[in-house]
């Protein structure tokens, strides 16, 4: 969960420095693109795996999984709330497990369509409460199972701040030589 976190944290400084500073994107269009990509590959990978119902991955299904097998009654009854999360069929987890699928894991057809782009897309708001939703589920288990409650995003909030600074770095430079 916390490199899911990271990872969007990234891409959030990524758009809200491309943002303020568009002359950087003017600049380095292809350079900015890859990295937007490959950070966009690992994120929807990441948070892939969280969703992924395969066995031996660490995510929610198996973790659901394992109360439901080895719970007690107390513990299977937190079971609904967990799996809440996972059962929005078009809200912004399923999107991320599409694009997971059809872009990053699999590279389908369908996944080259625009129809699937319109179906699928996905403001960096959305994408924030899609990770919220996850954690506060994962994190539901996990105290009342183990007694652990894990912060895995307040870490690296700082890289949105770190993104924007880089973008304005390079759109001073960029201005001072024009």
């Amino acid at each position: 969960m916390a490199q899911a976190w990271s990872y969007f944290y990234v891409l959030k400084g990524l758009h809200e420095g491309a943002k303020a500073s568009p002359a950087v994107i003017q600049r380095f269009p292809w350079l900015l693109e890859q990295v937007w990509r490959g950070m966009f590959d690992a994120f929807f990978a990441k948070v892939g795996t969280l969703v992924d119902a395969t066995s031996r991955t660490y995510s929610l299904p198996n973790l659901i999984t394992l109360v439901r097998r080895y719970g007690d009654v107390e513990l299977k009854s937190l079971i609904p709330e967990a799996e809440f999360c996972m059962l929005d069929i078009g809200g912004p987890l399923a999107k991320i497990r599409n694009w997971r699928h059809a872009q990053v894991a699999h590279r389908t057809a369908r996944g080259d369509e625009d129809s699937f782009r319109e179906a699928n897309k996905m403001g960096i708001g959305e994408i924030e409460g899609a990770l919220k939703q996850l954690d506060k589920a994962i994190n539901h288990l996990s105290w009342n199972v183990l007694s652990i409650h894990t912060d895995t995003n307040s870490a690296f909030e700082g890289l949105v701040e770190e993104g924007k600074g880089l973008f304005l770095t390079a759109a001073i430079a960029l201005d001072g030589k024009q």
